[in-house]
Parts: structure tokens; C-alpha cells; sequence
């Protein structure tokens, strides 16, 4: 199982790429294609455009990255609410 990766990014429109971006290059260190990438980046920026709703002007939005058991998850936390996003990985890869 890959290490897990914790990021902390300011809700701030112009920042929340961020989270998306990393969560890409995750996908792809542990064995996700970049068509598996860019299925989690559009989910994951979903979730955390849905998530900063709401949320003041200096939110934090933070994002765990995780590999367990054939799937990548992110849990996305912000302004008290959270959400999971999920993506399988290529059997190959589990």
C-alpha cells in the first residue's frame, strides 16, 4: 500500500485546483492510468466546489489520500462537512 498523503488548501476558488492536481498525480504513482486520473480530478473538484459552498472567506479545505484494498480514496473535509471520493484501480495494480 502507498503512504498516504495529507494536503491543506485554502477553500478560495482560486486555489482548490490544488486538490484535484494532487490528486491526479496520486492516482497515477500508484498505478492509476491517466484516464483513471482525470475520472478522480473531475470527481474530486466536484466534491470540493460542493464542499466550499458556504464555507468563509479563510476555509481550509483538508484532503487525505489514500490507497487501501484496490482503490484510491480521498476524504474531503471542510467547514464542519466532509465527503469520499473513490476510484478503482486497474486490477493489474491491486
Amino acid at each position: 500500500m502507498p503512504d498516504p498523503v495529507n494536503l491543506l488548501v485554502p477553500a478560495d476558488a482560486r486555489f482548490r485546483g490544488l486538490g484535484p492536481e494532487v490528486g491526479a498525480r496520486y492516482m497515477v504513482a500508484v498505478g492509476g492510468s491517466q484516464a483513471d486520473a482525470s475520472s478522480l480530478t473531475e470527481a474530486l473538484a466536484r466534491a470540493m466546489d460542493q464542499l466550499a459552498q458556504g464555507a468563509g472567506r479563510d476555509a481550509e479545505m483538508e484532503l487525505d489520500f489514500r490507497a487501501p484494498g484496490g482503490t484510491v480514496e480521498v476524504t474531503v473535509r471542510c467547514h464542519g462537512q466532509s465527503e469520499v471520493v473513490t476510484h478503482p484501480l486497474p486490477a493489474s495494480k491491486q
